[in-house]
């Protein structure tokens, strides 16, 4: 079994992996380090643990006696065990803290888009970055394009996300994380990323749109999406406009393609928001860590929604 510690286990991002990580097979939960909350059962701050078998919070961790630690906060403790990692070689450790990207380069760490760093994640890579959630969406779209030196232009980039959500979307950070990426992917890459938030009323899940200018035809687009993520068990395209709502609580990242107008695409991709660049990548990563299966825990419910309540206004099946 991985023994799991959570440093900021009280955070509301931490409440996401617990609930991921509850009934992982694989995954023992040995700490959570909350001191302001030590002692006190998990469902003091987090809901529907009622009836789970798990640890109290607590204000002691000790990563010598852990597999994994996950960073969801912070702390000092976080940023100490950052500094210390070699003095524990076997220890892996994801960040999902919220000064993520900022410590990235500091420390070392690889970035946890999957999609693009599988084979790194598997291949002996101890400490992994989990891409913010609107990071994770536009990368995911511009990835492949990216990948095969075609990304020759200007990228406008609109992220429909909850109201909840959308006011802490750091654009600047934000801007520098993506582009940072492409460049390493595509080294010509000199175009601009401007970048749009539009809030939305409903859900938890968050539309990334990029559009910029390309001659390629959306059958070609397909063909190059199908070669890069044929092999991925999360990431899947469609030739038409997808609702936000078909991917709440699951792990999945759905990728539409389409012409806006001549010579240009437009690639949008929608995710559940708290796991994508979230409580979801950050157990994705700790599967890849452990050559488990990519899926294991990750077998969340099915969507449901309403057809009279989209992110479009279109009347939806509730089989779409």
């Amino acid at each position: 079994m991985i023994k799991v510690g959570i440093i900021g286990a009280d955070s509301p991002d931490a409440g996401e992996l617990l609930r991921i990580l509850i009934h992982h097979p694989e995954v023992d939960i040995r700490s959570l380090y909350a001191p302001a909350w030590s002692g006190r059962m998990v469902t003091s701050r987090h809901h529907g643990f009622l009836g789970e078998d798990i640890v109290n919070f607590s204000e002691k961790l000790d990563p010598s006696h852990l597999d994994i630690v996950f960073l969801a906060d912070n702390s000092e403790k976080g940023t100490n065990i950052l500094l210390n990692s070699e003095s524990i070689p076997e220890l892996r450790i994801v960040d999902m803290s919220p000064a993520r990207i900022d410590r990235c380069d500091s420390f070392g760490m690889e970035y946890g888009l999957s999609e693009a760093n599988r084979k790194p994640l598997v291949r002996g890579a101890r400490i992994a970055v989990v891409p913010t959630p609107a990071a994770a969406l536009a990368l995911i779209s511009l990835y492949p394009i990216a990948m095969n030196q075609l990304l020759n232009s200007d990228v406008e980039i609109t992220i429909d996300a909850p109201r909840s959500i959308a006011p802490t979307i750091d654009i600047e950070r934000l801007n520098h994380e993506i582009t940072s990426f492409l460049q390493k992917t595509q080294n010509n890459f000199n175009g601009k990323i401007n970048i749009y938030i539009r809030p939305c009323d409903s859900g938890r899940s968050m539309r990334v749109s990029s559009v910029f200018k390309s001659p390629l035809a959306i059958a070609e687009v397909d063909n190059i999406f199908e070669s890069v993520y044929d092999d991925h068990n999360f990431t899947f395209t469609s030739l038409s406009e997808v609702n936000r709502l078909e991917v709440e609580g699951t792990h999945k990242c759905i990728v539409s393609i389409q012409k806006p107008g001549a010579g240009l695409l437009e690639i949008t991709a929608v995710g559940d928001c708290h796991i994508r660049g979230g409580a979801g990548d950050a157990v994705h990563i700790m599967n890849l860590f452990f050559a488990l299966d990519e899926k294991v825990g990750l077998h969340l419910k099915p969507s449901c929604f309403s057809p009279d309540k989209t992110d479009t206004g279109k009347s939806v099946s509730w089989f779409a």
